[in-house]
């Protein structure tokens, strides 16, 4: 039978924050309130540690000092915030995890909350498939996630910090910084995020003109070089699934009383269909 976690109160210095906490900003304003608010009903969640495999040692005046005993697996804020108040020990429970295990509990504590940006749980998901050595869909199966949202968050990090500042900056959205990351040259990349900051543009705003980007245009058709803008037809990739188009149009079009002259002539390299329907050779539909 697993031995029940028993919480005990360790000094405030003997703990050292988790490397792995995919929490990288805290916000002073909301650490104040929560500091006010142990300070007031005293520390309601107790902060889980875990012992450190190494712990470095240092002389001072001839003694040996050894540096924090503790690792924060999750309650890095309850930590910070209970130094502020000059808390001299708070309650905590001890694990004993891998590191593994340790970025998983770290993760799952911080993901949810609302000051957690994209771009550090992005981080988080990334240092977790490096130390598990785990695939994008296995990671994905573990935490609960789809494998889809793990590889759009991951594809965020493509963003340079500066960028990923001024995202956070400019409160643009992930669907903002999901457009934008698709843009390889940094400098065009760098131009449309300015725009889409100073412009107010929606993530569907940006996203539309970032597409824009990749649209090659064709050459103009017939009727377009007369000056004609007419309604543009999406290119069909399967000439089968084309011919058959052709051929159904043709039919309705002799069924309804239309003459048709057709001529198919395969030149090696295309095959050019020639369609001609005379104006004055309309049947005269049969009384029903």
């Amino acid at each position: 039978m697993k031995k029940k976690s028993k919480m005990v109160f360790l000094p405030v210095g003997e703990l050292l924050p988790n490397p792995r906490n995919p929490r990288s900003t805290f916000d002073d304003g909301s650490l104040c309130e929560l500091a006010n608010s142990i300070k007031r009903f005293g520390m309601i969640q107790p902060i889980a540690v875990k012992r450190r495999e190494k712990v470095p040692k240092v002389e001072i005046n001839s003694q040996v000092v050894s540096g924090p005993q503790y690792e924060i697996i999750a309650g890095e804020r309850r930590w910070r915030a209970a130094r502020m108040i000059g808390m001299s020990s708070v309650p905590c429970v001890i694990s004993e995890c891998t590191p593994q295990n340790s970025a998983y509990i770290a993760f799952c504590e911080n993901v949810f909350r609302e000051d957690l940006s994209f771009f550090d749980i992005a981080s988080a998901l990334q240092d977790m498939l490096a130390t598990s050595g785990k695939t994008q869909t296995e990671l994905a199966q573990t935490l609960g996630m789809s494998q889809s949202a793990v590889a759009n968050k991951l594809r965020l990090l493509r963003l340079t910090p500066a960028e990923r500042e001024f995202v956070l900056k400019n409160k643009l959205t992930e669907k903002h910084a999901r457009s934008l990351v698709r843009i390889d040259d940094i400098a065009k990349r760098g131009e449309m995020m300015r725009r889409a900051a100073l412009s107010g543009w929606s993530s569907q705003e940006t996203d539309k003109r970032v597409s824009a980007l990749f649209v090659r245009p064709g050459p103009a058709a017939a009727g377009e070089k007369r000056g004609f803008r007419g309604k543009r037809i999406m290119a069909v990739s399967d000439i089968g699934t084309f011919i058959n188009s052709i051929n159904n149009a043709v039919r309705i079009a002799h069924d309804v009383g239309f003459e048709i002259e057709r001529r198919d002539v395969d030149t090696g390299d295309a095959l050019e269909i020639t369609i001609k329907v005379p104006k004055a050779r309309l049947k005269q539909k049969a009384p029903v």
